[in-house]
């Protein structure tokens, strides 16, 4: 039995050794993706829950094991509000860097209890779900310790490569807790059923989503749209696979996860684009290895920067004090339309980085020069 256990124990051990390998990243590099993790969550993902008090309460029925579940209906208006300027002022500590590790466990809290809220309306966005783990794991890093404006005390590379390890496998499990289900039905060799199909009606005749190529689906002939569930599910299930291949094929997984995302944007109009905060830890980072922003050795940046956050931030508070109308302190009252365009840059800005840094492995620290050989 004991040799057994040590078997057992020996390969945990190796898997968690190849996860840790493919996911470690430099924490000056984190340090740099903080800031620009900041800067997207101030400009454009802000997230809000003011327009909740505006809901008819007939309309809240939250699931049980949730925040919300635990009190007593709605919470009075001025909390919604209060959470929203909280989250804002968050942000720019992120951002700046100011007692980062604080903010990021504050944002997870927050995020956790007021989401429950904003989904006691019977739709779950479960994309939300990795970005609040994701602040939650990145407070057990180091990417508040530089480049900020008041430091975090450091802890050991080994927590912080055990944090980002994490995240990969949360992401790899969001993945296959999506796909298996896919996997089992939609791969079931019958061209008169088809899971794409399924979601494709729902949200163009049902959702009104006919943007970008949506009208092109009618003109696939049905044997590439049957390809497509395969391949659909076939990815989703293969994340772990790919994590304990090495850094690269990680890397490429989540580059693959990119187009898969942005197809869904271009064909169906629905939107994961949050998720580019979470892949941006692994997608993003090797850039700033031989690309650094040049804040941290020219003040005039590192003074624009906290100029232009702090601007922002009060611009974003105001529209909360003195108006009621909500979107706007998540994306400053964007149409839809104008929304998924800038959804489709951000996935294909994201795509052309990652295909950017794939080019140049060895250079960008994907690979090492002795693997080549």
């Amino acid at each position: 039995m004991i040799p057994f256990l040590n078997y057992i124990n020996n390969r945990l051990l190796l898997l968690s050794s190849k996860v840790e390998k493919a996911t470690n990243v430099p924490t000056t590099n984190l340090a740099y993706y903080r800031v620009f993790f900041g800067l997207l969550l101030l400009l454009y993902f802000t997230p809000s829950w003011t327009w909740i008090s505006d809901i008819p309460p007939a309309f809240f029925s939250p699931r049980i094991f949730s925040f919300a579940y635990l009190g007593d209906g709605y919470l009075p208006p001025y909390t919604y509000k209060a959470a929203d300027i909280s989250a804002i002022i968050l942000i720019a500590m992120i951002t700046l860097g100011i007692r980062t590790r604080l903010a990021l466990i504050a944002m997870f809290i927050l995020n956790s209890v007021f989401f429950s809220y904003s989904y006691s309306f019977g739709k779950i966005d479960h994309n939300t779900t990795f970005l609040i783990f994701t602040y939650l794991l990145l407070a057990f890093t180091n990417s508040g310790s530089e480049i900020a404006l008041l430091k975090d005390k450091k802890i050991s590379t080994e927590m912080q490569n055990i944090s980002i390890a994490i995240i990969a496998i949360m992401i790899c499990f969001g993945f296959f807790s999506a796909g298996i289900s896919k996997f089992f039905r939609w791969i079931d060799f019958d061209l008169s059923t088809s899971g794409f199909l399924f979601w494709f009606n729902l949200e163009y005749f049902i959702g009104n989503s006919k943007m970008f190529l949506a009208d092109k689906i009618f003109y696939m002939p049905i044997i590439v749209i049957e390809c497509m569930d395969y391949c659909a599910a076939i990815f989703e299930v293969s994340a772990l696979f790919f994590l304990l291949k090495g850094k690269k094929s990680w890397f490429i997984f989540l580059i693959i996860s990119c187009v898969f995302h942005l197809s869904t944007l271009i064909f169906i109009n629905i939107d994961f684009t949050l998720n580019v905060l979470t892949y941006g830890i692994f997608l993003f980072t090797p850039f700033f290895k031989n690309y650094s922003l040049p804040i941290k050795k020219h003040k005039i940046f590192k003074k624009i920067l906290i100029y232009f956050v702090l601007l922002f931030t009060f611009i974003k508070i105001f529209l909360i004090v003195k108006t009621n109308q909500a979107s706007i302190t998540y994306d400053l009252g964007l149409t839809t339309e104008t929304k998924n365009y800038i959804n489709l840059f951000l996935w294909l800005f994201t795509i052309l980085i990652s295909f950017y840094i794939l080019k140049k492995p060895i250079k960008f620290g994907l690979i090492k020069k002795n693997d080549t050989k």
